[in-house]
């Protein structure tokens, strides 16, 4: 079973960069609410929920210990949300390499399943429809990020994670990224669809 240290699990997450700017103090309360955040959403701390968690209980537990250190919930979001979209900056140019071959389709319908077979654990409900051979079709009926941050009163954050979707697909060169809807922005699925052009 894979340990959640919440140390190592900052140094994994999107926000590593951002924990460095940090006071030790800050730090320190930071690492402290992660571990109460990891022995209050036990049941979702399995193997395959290790990676999003990194992500999810370490930007929660930002938004939390900013606001205790004179934040607004408007201000210390925006602060996390800014951190974890200029580490992803770099993936958009690979991201649209990547996309910009012949068989980045097919690779999608091949190899997401597998991924996903590994990396999502309790909590998710995720489907794979059947879909034209031009594209890659998966719907997410339940996530974990919507269900976590509403818990804690931020149905708000899923909205973030939504957007880095947004930034990394929208503008691929040999795909479109068409949805009706997201989870995150108040729809009862997530209907991502990557199409070749």
């Amino acid at each position: 079973m894979k340990k959640y240290i919440p140390e190592k699990m900052i140094e994994r997450s999107r926000f590593g960069e951002f924990a460095k700017t940090w006071s030790e103090d800050k730090r320190q309360q930071l690492i402290k609410r992660i571990d109460r955040l990891i022995e209050e959403n036990l049941r979702y701390t399995d193997n395959g929920n290790y990676g999003h968690l990194c992500n999810l209980l370490t930007s929660l537990a930002m938004v939390m210990v900013l606001e205790e250190n004179g934040k607004t919930r408007d201000d210390a979001i925006r602060s996390v949300a800014d951190a974890m979209y200029e580490y992803i900056r770099p993936q958009i140019t690979s991201m649209k390499k990547l996309s910009a071959k012949g068989w980045f389709v097919t690779f999608l319908k091949l190899t997401m399943p597998l991924k996903f077979k590994k990396t999502l654990g309790y909590g998710w409900d995720v489907e794979f429809p059947t879909c034209p051979k031009d594209t890659f079709s998966m719907t997410t009926h339940k996530c974990i990020y919507q269900q976590i941050f509403t818990k804690y009163g931020m149905p708000e954050m899923t909205a973030v994670f939504c957007k880095v979707d947004d930034i990394l697909y929208s503008d691929l060169p040999g795909a479109e990224f068409l949805y009706t809807q997201q989870i995150g922005t108040g729809g009862s699925m997530c209907d991502y669809s990557f199409k070749k052009k």
